[in-house]
């Protein structure tokens, strides 16, 4: 009895959520590790979106310790990143450049993270959570 109980509302919660038109949005990172050897100062890389919305991504380059947490940032603004925002269609691809702008020449191995939100969009009437993604990927200059 339990069991049956059990199955129909986990039938109930499917078709429910099956109902409400759930979406995913998503991004794909490319390369998800950036290693720039010297004497070289910028590298590249692409952001493509996926799913059935515009999505609104922000970027940005964080100081990082390699070895560490990867939440443990600190701001820097030895590194940019072109652009800093832009709005990506379904199916749309954008290429980023990164540059490393500090003017002293880097030594051993200097490391960032580049942090890509997705912001939420508008909710929709039948949506009960919008949810910002990020991804954080490791850039390090070797000297």
């Amino acid at each position: 009895m339990l069991k049956s109980a059990l199955i129909g509302a986990t039938v109930a919660l499917w078709a429910a959520v099956a109902s409400t038109g759930v979406a995913a949005q998503t991004l794909s990172i490319s390369p998800t590790k950036l290693e720039v050897p010297a004497p070289s100062l910028q590298t590249a890389m692409v952001v493509k979106a996926s799913g059935k919305e515009t999505s609104v991504i922000q970027l940005r380059v964080m100081a990082w310790k390699e070895g560490t947490p990867p939440d443990r940032l600190k701001a820097t603004r030895d590194v940019v990143i072109s652009p800093p925002t832009t709005k990506l269609r379904p199916g749309e691809e954008v290429t980023l450049r990164v540059v490393r702008v500090k003017k002293r020449a880097v030594r051993g191995r200097e490391c960032y993270r580049v942090l890509i939100d997705r912001l939420p969009g508008v909710p929709k009437a039948d949506e009960a959570v919008r949810l910002q993604v990020r991804h954080s990927v490791p850039l390090c200059f070797a000297g």
